[in-house]
C-alpha cells in the first residue's frame, strides 16, 4: 500500500459512510472546480485545488511523496513536532517509520482546507433527525464562515526537514464511528441512559482508557432516565451549538450523545429536561481511525501501527 493509496481509499470510504451519500459529495466537488474556475490572480492561487477530488477539507496529504510505500506507520490524534521527531528516532533505530497519521488537522498547516466541507454535513444529520431544512442551514451556516484552513507549519516543517510523510484523516474516520453510533441505536437498541453507558464502555477502545481512570459519563440526567430519541453528534467536526441543540430539542431529542460537551450544551439539556451523554473523546475517535485501519488492512494488506498522542490500536477484526 502506498500512502496516496491509503489517502485515496480514506476519501472513498469517507464518501460512501457520509450521511450525504456520493452523489450529492460528487456534485459539491464540480460546484467547487466551477467556483475555481471563475477566479483569477492570486485568488486562482490560493484555491486549494484538491478539493476537486476530495469533499472533506480535514483530510490531506500535508507532505511527502504520495508513492511511498507504507508497511509502518505512527497514528495518533493530536501530532506535533513530538511525534514526528519520535517517527524519525523510530526510523533510526530498527522500527522504520513510512508515515505519521494525524486525526486532528486543526494545527497542521497543509493538512486542512475548509471548514465547511467539515461542518456542513451537520445540516443533513439535523434534516434527519427532523430539524425543518431551512433551520437547519441558517443555524449551520454562521459555524462555517471564514477562512479555517491552518497555515501553522511548524509541524509540516518539522517533518519536511526529516523527510517524513506527514497526513491526516479526520472524517472519513468519523464516519465509521457514526455509522456505527447509529448501528447501535438500531441493532443493540438501549432503552435507558444506562444501557447506553454500559454500551459505550464495552467498546475495547473506551476499555483501554476506563484502565487509566475514565470511562463514559452522564452530564445531565440519570442512568435511570429512558433515553428517548437520541442524537449521535459523532460527525460534523463539531458538537451543535446552544442554538442547534434547542432545535434538536424542539425535533423531540431525548439525549444528546457527545464526546465532549460544555456549560451551555448542559444549561439547555437542564431547561429542556434532555440527558447528555459524553463518551469520551479520544477513544471514540480511536473506534473510527480502527475501522478505518481494518479496511485499509482488508483492501491492501497489514502493515504495523505504532501507537501514539492518545491513539490506542484495536484490530476490531478478530485480533488481540
Amino acid at each position: 500500500m502506498t500512502i496516496r493509496e491509503l489517502y485515496e481509499f480514506a476519501i472513498e470510504r469517507g464518501m460512501q459512510l457520509d450521511p450525504r451519500g456520493p452523489d450529492e459529495l460528487a456534485r459539491q466537488m464540480e460546484a467547487v472546480r466551477a467556483e475555481y474556475e471563475n477566479l483569477d490572480g492570486v485568488e486562482r492561487r490560493l484555491f486549494d485545488t484538491e478539493r476537486f477530488s476530495n469533499p472533506f477539507g480535514d483530510t490531506r496529504i500535508a507532505c511527502g511523496d504520495a508513492d511511498t510505500t507504507v508497511e509502518r506507520l505512527i497514528c495518533g490524534i493530536d501530532i506535533d513536532g513530538t511525534e514526528v521527531l519520535l517517527a524519525d528516532s523510530l526510523r533510526r533505530g530498527d522500527r522504520p517509520v513510512d508515515l505519521v497519521l494525524a486525526h486532528h488537522a486543526s494545527a497542521i498547516g497543509g493538512g486542512i482546507g475548509s471548514r465547511l466541507e467539515t461542518i456542513w454535513p451537520q445540516v443533513r444529520m439535523l434534516t434527519d433527525f427532523g430539524v425543518p431544512e431551512h433551520l437547519a442551514h441558517k443555524l449551520v451556516r454562521p459555524s462555517s464562515e471564514g477562512d479555517q484552513r491552518s497555515h501553522n507549519l511548524k509541524v509540516t516543517q518539522v517533518a519536511e526537514a526529516l523527510s517524513l510523510p506527514l497526513m491526516t484523516i479526520h472524517s472519513p474516520a468519523d464516519a465509521y464511528l457514526f455509522r456505527e453510533g447509529a448501528r447501535v441505536l438500531e441493532e443493540e437498541r438501549p432503552q435507558t441512559v444506562g444501557d447506553l453507558v454500559d454500551i459505550c464502555d464495552s467498546w475495547p477502545e473506551v476499555g483501554w482508557l476506563i484502565e487509566r481512570g475514565k470511562g463514559t459519563e452522564v452530564a445531565v440526567g440519570d442512568k435511570r432516565d429512558p433515553l428517548g430519541r437520541t442524537y449521535h453528534a459523532f460527525y460534523g467536526g463539531w458538537n451543535p451549538t446552544p442554538a442547534v441543540f434547542e432545535a434538536l430539542c424542539d425535533a423531540g431529542c431525548g439525549t444528546l450523545w457527545v464526546l465532549a460537551t460544555s456549560e451551555a450544551l448542559n444549561e439547555v439539556a437542564k431547561r429542556r429536561n434532555v440527558s447528555v451523554v459524553v463518551v469520551p473523546h479520544y477513544p471514540a475517535d480511536n473506534l473510527g481511525l480502527n475501522m478505518l485501519l481494518d479496511d485499509a488492512m482488508d483492501r491492501f494488506s497489514d502493515f504495523d501501527v505504532i501507537e501514539t498522542s492518545n491513539f490506542h490500536r484495536h484490530d476490531r477484526r478478530g485480533a488481540a
